[in-house]
């Protein structure tokens, strides 16, 4: 494999494979739990669980994007051939945080994807 891709068609996956989900984990549940609600399969008395469903499609969201991320980063970053500009794009569309940034902290990726992604950003 090697630098065989557009910058936007690597932010373009991204979006698709990192992002996407990530929308669908956030908003899917709470759509289901109001549809359940407005159809009646669920008392309104119960409007309180929307929030236990918010903050379970949050937490859920949050641990796909920290999982997707690293290995769609270390993906982009051998088959593009202009990292720097690849991270400045990902960050300005929201698929990333900036190097060093608190939430950047919370990417879960094992010591091989680490080093992995440390020997593709040059």
């Amino acid at each position: 494999m090697g630098r065989n891709i557009s910058q936007f068609r690597a932010i373009t996956v991204g979006l698709l494979v990192v992002n996407g989900p990530v929308l669908a984990l956030l908003l899917g549940p709470l759509w289901a739990f109001v549809a359940a609600i407005e159809n009646g399969e669920i008392d309104r008395s119960y409007n309180w669980i929307g929030l236990v469903v918010f903050i379970s499609g949050f937490v859920l969201a949050w641990l796909w994007w920290a999982v997707s991320v690293p290995r769609w980063r270390i993906w982009a970053y051998a088959n593009v051939q202009d990292t720097k500009a690849l991270k400045q794009r990902a960050i300005e569309v929201g698929l990333t945080w900036p190097d060093g940034h608190v939430f950047g902290k919370t990417e879960i990726k094992s010591r091989e994807l680490r080093d992995r992604e440390r020997k593709l950003d040059r």
